[in-house]
């Protein structure tokens, strides 16, 4: 039976030995792994959020708490950290936001509501921001990206149990248990970045435009790096606009709490209209001649 996990007592560096791969998962419950401090080891035994401050919300929901996991990507030169929660985008990179828009509003000028929900036909925003005793108010979303393949609870699980460092043993045992081959196996889904969230950003953005609102979207620099690949597209940075990206990023430092350092990287601003233009422009090449000879080759045609 793997020991219980104590509060008190950090991960160090050589409980998370790499196996075939790295250790996927970098920070839990909102502090960097190894639970460096008081702090950070409270946060693990309560299972809270720093960030939404709060009770960790996939904890309650899955039974998972982890809020980054480190990846390589096809376009990446090694494994960089991505953030898989959104609410690890709330609190600091959030109301710098809404200082973007409302300029030298004294914070208590402004009230900041999460979670608003809009019904028939649903739809939701992370945030809306609104001055309290004027009319202007904006909508601020807040998008990690999500996890696909084989996930990482194994990894997370062991952590949960107190023996990292057999960690890959997880996997192995999932495995058997499934049915499937021992590997670790999962990945970040940066497709889901254009067919997903580009959408959802032209959609929201195009309701607060006719009610004389923008809307505000907080990710991190690779995520946006990869949605700006895939359109055509000039981005401003300057003036008024419909939508604007704001980004953020890990530089790797870890503060004395024990959390991970994001900063802000980027400001990217455009009208709903050139956006939502660009997300339904065909980006392939192929031409029709080519793309039917591609199906006739799968169906055994010719």
């Amino acid at each position: 039976m793997p020991k219980k996990f104590h509060p008190h007592a950090p991960f160090l560096p050589e409980h998370f030995p790499d196996a075939d791969k790295p250790f996927p998962i970098l920070e839990v419950f909102g502090f960097h792994r190894e639970l460096r401090s008081e702090e950070a080891r409270k946060a693990f035994f309560m299972r809270e959020c720093p960030f939404a401050l709060n009770q960790c919300e996939k904890f309650r929901q899955y039974g998972f708490g982890y809020c980054s996991v480190i990846y390589r990507t096809d376009a990446d030169t090694a494994y960089f950290p991505y953030a898989v929660c959104d609410h690890r985008l709330d609190g600091e990179p959030v109301q710098k936001a809404v200082a973007d828009y409302f300029g030298d509003k004294l914070e208590s000028e402004i009230a900041i509501v999460p979670e608003v929900v809009l019904p028939s036909p649903r739809m939701s925003f992370d945030y809306i921001a609104l001055e309290r005793t004027g009319k202007r108010f904006i909508g601020v979303e807040t998008q990690a990206i999500d996890l696909r393949g084989g996930g990482v609870g194994p990894a997370f699980r062991s952590i949960l149990q107190g023996v990292p460092k057999e960690w890959r043993s997880h996997f192995t045992s999932e495995a058997t248990e499934k049915g499937r081959g021992d590997t670790v196996a999962y990945g970040v889904n940066t497709a889901n970045i254009y067919k997903r969230l580009g959408l959802q950003i032209a959609e929201k953005a195009a309701m607060l435009k006719i009610w004389g609102s923008a809307l505000y979207v907080v990710t991190q620099q690779r995520p946006f790096d990869y949605l700006a690949r895939r359109l055509d597209f000039k981005w401003t940075v300057d003036g008024p606009a419909d939508i604007t990206f704001f980004t953020f990023d890990y530089t790797g430092k870890i503060d004395q709490l024990g959390q991970m350092e994001l900063v802000q990287t980027g400001t990217y601003r455009a009208n709903v209209g050139d956006f939502a233009g660009a997300l339904v422009k065909p980006t392939s090449s192929v031409s029709a001649v080519d793309f039917l000879k591609r199906v006739r080759k799968k169906a055994r045609l010719d």
